[in-house]
């Protein structure tokens, strides 16, 4: 039986051993993040803080370079639909795509660019069953932001191990365009500095 992140929470449906869209849909919402993967139920509480402040700066910064470009939109959180068993939730995706757009989750084609920012329930299941799963489907490249470290992992279908990235990350979609440019301190906020009070002091 397919079992949840979150160990104190109670499956929608224990009994059930194969999960498809049609079942994630009848699920009330509750606050969670529901996922399936290849059928297993992939249940998400509330990402603690940092990680909730991380996406969030890269879903502004994502729209404001959408938003200077026509022809591309993100959404955040939103599912990729990859087949009736598996339908996943990144943090945000973006899509060559015009923001007026509105087709069905199942319509949507690969986006481009998917990003998850990892927190500790999550960071085993993010980088080593979703990240293949999206690249496998056509996803051109995925993010994981690492909170801890102040690091951007960047994926792709050819990557044998990651590209990290401390100072800055850049995508590239269009030649045409200008690329989107993502400075640590936009992902992650100022850097926190050593108290050296207390050593002055001495």
């Amino acid at each position: 039986m397919a079992m949840p992140d979150t160990p104190l929470y109670r499956c929608p449906s224990p009994d059930r051993t194969v999960w498809t869209v049609a079942d994630l849909e009848a699920i009330p919402d509750d606050g969670h993040r529901y996922e399936i993967l290849h059928g297993e139920l992939l249940v998400t509480s509330l990402s603690p803080t940092g990680p909730q402040r991380s996406a969030m700066r890269l879903t502004v910064l994502t729209v404001m370079w959408c938003r200077a470009h026509t022809g591309w939109t993100v959404l955040a959180p939103r599912s990729v639909h990859i087949s009736e068993t598996t339908w996943l939730e990144p943090d945000l995706a973006l899509y060559a795509a015009q923001e007026s757009a509105d087709p069905s989750w199942r319509e949507m084609p690969p986006p481009l660019l998917v990003v998850d920012v990892l927190s500790p329930s999550t960071r085993r299941r993010d980088r080593h069953r979703k990240r293949p799963t999206y690249l496998a489907h056509g996803v051109g490249e995925l993010w994981l932001v690492d909170q801890d470290t102040r690091s951007v992992e960047r994926w792709t279908l050819a990557s044998e191990f990651p590209e990290t990235f401390r100072d800055r990350i850049t995508w590239a979609p269009d030649a045409a365009l200008p690329p989107l440019v993502v400075t640590a301190a936009e992902s992650f906020g100022a850097a926190t500095q050593p108290d050296n009070r207390s050593t002055a002091a001495r």
